[in-house]
């Protein structure tokens, strides 16, 4: 394993940690406001896609 693909390798976790506390940050938006369908299904979105894109990401790197 060289030099890039162990710094590269922590990549997938890095995006799982900012798709974790962009929820997390919704959560905290959410309390004592009007958490509306609009803001639910942007953040549903971003979930699906944001995690649809961790594995390839992960499959990349991994082929290095």
């Amino acid at each position: 394993m060289t030099m890039t693909t162990s710094v590269l390798g922590i990549v997938p976790g890095l995006q799982a940690t900012a798709l974790v506390g962009h929820n997390l940050n919704a959560i905290n938006y959410g309390k004592g406001k009007n958490f509306g369908l609009k803001k639910m299904t942007k953040l549903g979105i971003t979930n699906i896609v944001g995690i649809g894109l961790i594995k390839p990401t992960a499959s990349m790197i991994n082929a290095l």
